[in-house]
């Protein structure tokens, strides 16, 4: 027991900094409005018969709606199944990044990674973390991850292959891992170990086609979700996450590596990360050479899995599911005493980082809750989305109810059903789906009520529902609709009824 210990106290210390967040900050995780709700929402629908990509509109791999649909059949439709599903996700996540960590690095390294990154993803305020995220397939993707890189390093390759096919089934972006794979474990391996990568593919498929979901049907979502990577809308929401990278971001690389030299100063550190990624490529072609396979298949692997978020890893988007592979990649790139110095700096961060997510989590303390869960929410938020709760309450049953832009926890809370191809029209499913199929989708399955929000879809590059975008949808909700007296206590709504 004492020699366990000994070579575990670390890593028993950091998931017990996990477990305690999780219980602390309970139901504090995500975001009443935007994302996270359509985790619980699609996964609860999926068990009353609808099915994903021919019912239900999905932009993302099967696999974790599978999962949570699955976890709420045996263990009930409920928010806490979902909290202790990530919670459990991320424990596995932390455990394997250790892992991977003592392949490469001493205690004090291994701490600043795991430190930074408990305070970055754990401690989110935001739908980017690993309890109620913005996609359970990004957290399961992630475990699934770093359990097949984990694998390869221990030259395990048919597993690794396994839970690389897993991956990829949860979140298409890990599809990048294989060529690292390839390279590690050479042709002939990847040969002999196909069946294995292919077996969770197949699986997957059938299981979706046996329910009544046609070839078709998936081929029509892949169709649209190449076009929503081809819209305007969403290089405008990848432009305002810093995705894009343009020759003005070379000073802001250079300031933000400056922030994170001298910290103090600094407590808006959201892009202190984002000069990594550049950095390690750099030092990747220079020092390439010098490395041993494994680092060279581990710096590969991150590199190619990030690319997504390669110019623009900050901890205000999904950067946080990367930031293990980052940092990682570049102590693995860095040598003798900068390492040091670097794992330093990464557990100073550490404590600023957890500070300032804590403060801003502890805020969250409006509770919104039923027999279907808990959520804690900010109180400007809480009100209005607590009182749209109690009117769509009084509604019957069967009532259809679609909230525009975005709005899942009201029907998920209160159990009334949304459109499920357009139950978010944020203005990237807008120019996707174009307002004309949009108005007809409404002529066609005529929703008893249809609420407009007040929610700002300015990292779009528009402002308002109905204002500067979907003004043709909102003209024939005004003209097809009857608008009833909105909420005496809310202001922020618009109301229509059938």
């Amino acid at each position: 027991m004492t020699r366990f210990l000994k070579n575990n106290w670390l890593i028993i210390l950091v998931e017990l900094l996990v477990i305690s967040a999780f219980c602390v900050l309970y139901g504090r995780y995500g975001d009443i409005y935007v994302d996270s709700f359509r985790e619980a929402y699609i996964s609860e629908q999926m068990l009353s018969g609808k099915l994903l990509y021919k019912n239900i509109f999905c932009i993302y791999p099967p696999l974790g709606y599978m999962i949570n649909a699955l976890l709420f059949k045996f263990f009930g439709v409920s928010l806490k199944v979902l909290y202790f599903a990530g919670l459990f996700s991320a424990i596995g996540i932390f455990y394997f990044i250790n892992k991977i960590c003592k392949k490469f690095f001493d205690n004090l390294i291994t701490s600043g990674i795991l430190l930074f990154c408990t305070a970055g993803f754990v401690f989110s305020p935001n739908v980017f973390n690993p309890v109620f995220p913005y996609s359970y397939g990004m957290l399961y993707g992630l475990l699934f991850a770093l359990i097949s890189i984990y694998f390869a390093l221990t030259k395990k390759f048919p597993l690794s292959y396994l839970f690389c096919s897993l991956a990829i089934c949860s979140k298409i972006e890990f599809m990048l891992l294989l060529p690292a794979l390839i390279y590690l474990s050479k042709k002939e391996s990847w040969r002999k170990n196909f069946i294995l990568f292919i077996l969770p593919f197949i699986v997957v498929i059938m299981i979706i086609l046996l329910q009544g979901t046609e070839i078709t049907d998936i081929l029509t979502s892949l169709g649209l979700i190449q076009i929503t990577g081809q819209t305007d809308t969403i290089k405008e929401f990848y432009w305002s996450m810093g995705l894009i990278p343009t020759i003005h971001h070379i000073p802001l690389y250079l300031q933000n590596f400056l922030k994170f030299i001298f910290p103090f100063p600094y407590l808006i550190y959201q892009e202190i990360a984002t000069w990594i990624f550049p950095v390690s490529l750099v030092l990747f072609m220079f020092k390439r050479k010098k490395l041993s396979e494994a680092e060279i298949f581990f710096v590969l692997s991150s590199i190619l899995v990030s690319l997504k978020v390669f110019f623009g890893l900050t901890m205000q988007s999904y950067g946080v599911f990367y930031l293990s592979f980052a940092l990682i990649s570049i102590c693995i790139l860095l040598k003798g005493r900068l390492k040091k110095i670097f794992g330093i700096y990464l557990i100073v961060w550490a404590l600023i980082i957890g500070y300032n997510n804590s403060q801003i989590l502890i805020k969250k303390n409006f509770i919104i809750s039923n027999e279907k869960g808990i959520v804690k929410v900010l109180p400007k938020d809480g009100k209005i989305i607590s009182e749209t709760i109690k009117f769509v309450d009084t509604l019957p049953n069967e009532a259809v109810v679609v909230i525009y832009p975005e709005e899942l926890a009201v029907n998920y809370f209160t159990g009334r059903k949304s459109d499920d191809k357009f139950y978010s029209l944020i203005p990237l499913y807008t120019e996707v789906f174009g307002e004309e199929t949009i108005i007809k989708r409404l002529e066609i399955k005529k929703p008893d009520y249809i609420i407009i929000n007040d929610y700002n879809t300015f990292a779009y590059g528009f402002s308002k529902f109905g204002k500067d975008y979907a003004q043709n949808v909102m003209r024939y909700i005004n003209d097809t609709y009857k608008k009833i007296t909105p909420i005496e206590t809310v202001h922020d709504i618009l109301i229509y009824k059938k």
